[in-house]
């Protein structure tokens, strides 16, 4: 009773105050504490919740992307099973009426006797007449390999000279270098199609006609003028065809040079398989491939087979450079060694495949290939008297991709697919037009990767300048109305997309005028209905909303 009546008298004091005050925020400070607690575990909650849809619809897309790419090979699937199916032979028609004919005698065939002084390849027959030199080791038990013989293709009309006589490859490749142009290939002729006397009667019939609408010898003259300055990279082809069989055939007697280049070319092979999108990942990549051309470099010749591993760069080159006047300047001479041009040779080799195959369906996978490969190409120790050879790797572009350097075709004829560089398969048959268009479009992106590279920070000069890149875009959009093909604009879509940004770093407002000329008129030259052209016209309204670029000109 004592101690409530003293809390009654001492309720309004500030001890008690004080007190209650401290209790309440105790109170307080416990519900908050409690709360926070609550919120914490609630967000926890939320996170995983959100967390858990997204793998749901992750695996929900891999599943659905699966699934397309499963259907896309049951597809392919069913249309080689469809160039399988052999077709009937035609009906023959029921005869009316036996009738009696007299009977002759068939003509006996003339066969003309082929020529008695046909050259003989002694160079794939010398491992059998003599054992394998080795030219890792300073021996001189063994004979040099026979390099007098004739030339491997040359007809028993030409006789060879004495400068190209002392090897095989030296004046397989120089003859094939000093015969005259052809004037017709299978590759770049023009279409010679009869002209039809009726008007075709649709739109499609009516852009296949125009390839017949001139004179063949109209196409012909035009072909030839257009197409003279770029014969040489066919040439270059064929002779880095020949500098393969050569490799090829002195490993087959010299068993340890065959063993040591089949190391180097399965390397690079392998390094420009594992080229990766971004920044600074592919250091080892380029080190492996450096390391490999470097060997070729630094591996002894001995004297006596000097004429078989020393090669004339000015045989894969459009022009002869003259002897640089640079004291220090690398493969200053006549020569350089024959398996440094072949490993250059299957570097570009492996950059073409990785670029039909992986960027034809990821066309950005072909940045990092490009970037590896003008690098290469760019550094004076793979270089021949100060310039480049990476001519090189662009003939191997103007045999796959005809029409990056102006050939044109029409895709329903045979010939017109032989110039668009449509590919067969190993039945001989045509591949089909999603494997072709996959091709095109990889070997499109490839080039811009190549050709617009900024080499304004480095020392290094540019050896395929961002010109030629504006070279091809001219000689697509430049086709005349009626003679355009969807190879055409798929690769010319590759070309823009994602190199857009490049372009116009090099060529400013012209740039703009240029993507205008391809992505608005371009696509209006072709027949109607041509999905390949729409997407030209898609890819701008898609620059449009991305980057808010306007191509129209007043």
């Amino acid at each position: 009773m004592e101690d409530y009546v003293k809390r009654w008298e001492e309720r309004n004091s500030e001890e008690t105050h004080k007190a209650a005050l401290a209790a309440a925020h105790a109170h307080h400070t416990a519900i908050r504490e409690k709360a926070l607690e609550v919120l914490e575990i609630s967000k926890l909650r939320e996170e995983t919740e959100k967390l858990r849809q997204r793998r749901i619809q992750t695996e929900e897309r891999v599943r659905l992307e699966t699934e397309r790419a499963m259907e896309e090979l049951r597809i392919r699937e069913e249309e080689n099973k469809a160039k399988l199916i052999p077709k009937p032979p035609p009906r023959v028609p029921t005869p009316l009426q036996p009738v009696e004919q007299p009977v002759q005698q068939p003509k006996q065939l003339e066969f003309t006797p082929a020529p008695a002084n046909q050259p003989v390849n002694q160079f794939a027959q010398a491992p059998k007449q003599a054992s394998a030199p080795n030219v890792f080791q300073s021996s001189q038990t063994q004979p040099p390999p026979n390099t007098s013989q004739p030339n491997l293709k040359q007809s028993t009309s030409q006789q060879t000279t004495p400068a190209t006589a002392s090897h095989p490859m030296q004046a397989q490749l120089q003859v094939s270098a000093q015969q005259p142009k052809r004037a017709q290939q299978p590759a770049q002729a023009p279409s010679m199609t009869a002209q039809r006397s009726q008007a075709p009667p649709n739109a499609s019939q009516a852009h296949q006609a125009s390839w017949t609408a001139r004179p063949a010898s109209q196409h012909l003259e035009e072909q030839k003028i257009m197409h003279q300055s770029v014969d040489r990279y066919a040439d270059i082809h064929r002779n880095l065809k020949d500098l393969r069989r050569v490799i090829r055939q002195f490993g087959e007697l010299n068993r340890q040079f065959k063993t040591e280049a089949g190391a180097m070319r399965r390397a690079i092979i392998m390094s420009v398989g594992q080229l990766t999108e971004g920044r600074g990942v592919n250091k080892v990549q380029m080190q492996n491939i450096c390391a490999q051309l470097d060997a070729s470099l630094a591996m002894p010749i001995p004297p006596k087979f000097e004429n078989a591993l020393l090669f004339n760069p000015a045989l894969v080159m459009t022009s002869t450079p003259a002897p640089s006047r640079k004291e220090d300047t690398p493969n200053n001479g006549d020569k350089m060694p024959l398996l440094t041009i072949y490993l250059l040779n299957i570097l570009a080799k492996a950059a073409i495949s990785q670029f039909c195959t992986e960027a034809g369906a990821n066309p950005k996978a072909a940045d990092p290939v490009g970037t590896i490969i003008i690098s290469i190409f760019a550094q004076s120790k793979y270089c021949w008297r100060g310039k480049s050879l990476i001519e090189i790797m662009i003939a191997k572009f103007r045999i796959t991709c005809p029409v990056l350097f102006g050939f044109r075709g029409n895709e329903k004829t045979e010939e017109g697919r032989a110039r668009l560089g449509w590919k067969k398969d190993v039945n001989g048959n045509w591949i089909s037009e999603q494997e072709h268009n996959d091709r095109m479009t990889g070997l499109g992106a490839g080039w811009g990767s190549i050709c617009l590279r900024d080499f304004s920070r480095t020392q290094l000069d540019n050896p395929w300048p961002p010109i030629k890149y504006w070279e091809s875009l001219a000689f697509i959009t430049n086709t005349p109305p009626g003679e355009t093909s969807s190879t055409q604009f798929v690769v010319l879509k590759a070309m823009i997309d994602n190199y857009t940004a490049l372009f116009f770093k090099f060529f400013g407002d012209m740039g703009v005028r240029a993507l205008h000329d391809a992505l608005q008129v371009f696509p209006r030259k072709a027949a109607a209905g041509n999905v390949a052209a729409s997407s030209l016209q898609v890819l701008a309204a898609k620059l449009q909303r991305d980057t808010g670029l306007l191509l129209a000109v007043s």
